[in-house]
């Protein structure tokens, strides 16, 4: 593997593990769990799995910020 590869499923483990801790504390700020913030997909509910959903946003968001810092360059300059 070469270091470039490496660098990238840092940053990928890093931005989802932030995105884990990110979602976990909002739900604990709004009094809510994972299965009533919106688990799963379907007509359960309102339909909208939220929960996975804001993970993959929150890590999204760091990803994005640390592409640059980490320089892995996975967005076009």
């Amino acid at each position: 593997m070469s270091s470039m590869t490496i660098k990238r499923i840092i940053l990928t483990i890093i931005s989802l593990i932030f995105g884990f801790i990110v979602t976990h504390a909002a739900m604990w700020a709004m009094g809510t769990n994972a299965v009533e913030y919106g688990l799963y997909f379907g007509t359960e509910g309102d339909g909208l799995a939220y929960y996975p959903l804001t993970i993959v946003f929150a890590a999204l968001t760091l990803a994005i910020w640390l592409d640059k810092w980490m320089n892995t360059e996975i967005l076009p300059h």
